[in-house]
């Protein structure tokens, strides 16, 4: 799966010219549990919207935007189709300028860019958005787009602590 980095950096490269709609999808393996599904999505020309419920809780949405572009990483467990609430899933969203060139952040950095983690199971008490602010984020964008996030949260237990985008060689 190494080819996925080259595959990813070609095809962001590509889409600078593209429909400002485009959304690209790639199966990322990296650091991806064994027993689940990860992707990463590119949602070229997005903005991430933070919003809050009723209650209090974290949720987001997805607008147009010329400047900023959104990276979505999922992890879907492998879980068996007749269990009616065995799904889980793990979510990594964040938001960059699309003239940013490199970013090296930390900590309650990580807000500058809107990360957020979010947890989705049949674990009453233990799921949702949370904004993230404990890791690090190096990010490269010149010919070739990559990254390396590394984060945790003391809000819910997580499986993803790393999630990484190799630069093109």
């Amino acid at each position: 799966m190494k080819k996925t980095g080259v595959l990813f950096s070609l095809l962001l490269l590509s889409c600078s010219s593209q429909k400002h709609n485009d959304i690209i999808d790639i199966p990322i393996q990296k650091e991806c549990p064994l027993d689940g599904l990860c992707t990463l999505s590119v949602f070229n020309n997005k903005q991430l919207i933070l919003l809050k419920d009723g209650l209090g809780g974290l949720y987001y949405d997805i607008k147009e935007n010329k400047g900023t572009t959104v990276i979505h990483y999922q992890y879907n467990k492998t879980t068996q189709a007749n269990l009616q609430d065995g799904h889980y899933r793990e979510d990594v969203l964040f938001e960059i300028k699309n003239t940013t060139t490199s970013l090296n952040i930390t900590d309650s950095e990580l807000q500058q860019i809107k990360l957020i983690f979010g947890r989705h199971c049949f674990c009453k008490g233990q799921t949702g958005y949370f904004p993230i602010i404990k890791g690090s984020l190096q990010l490269y964008q010149q010919t070739s787009f990559a990254f390396d996030l590394e984060f945790e949260t003391d809000k819910v237990p997580q499986l993803i602590h790393r999630v990484s985008l190799p630069q093109k060689k």
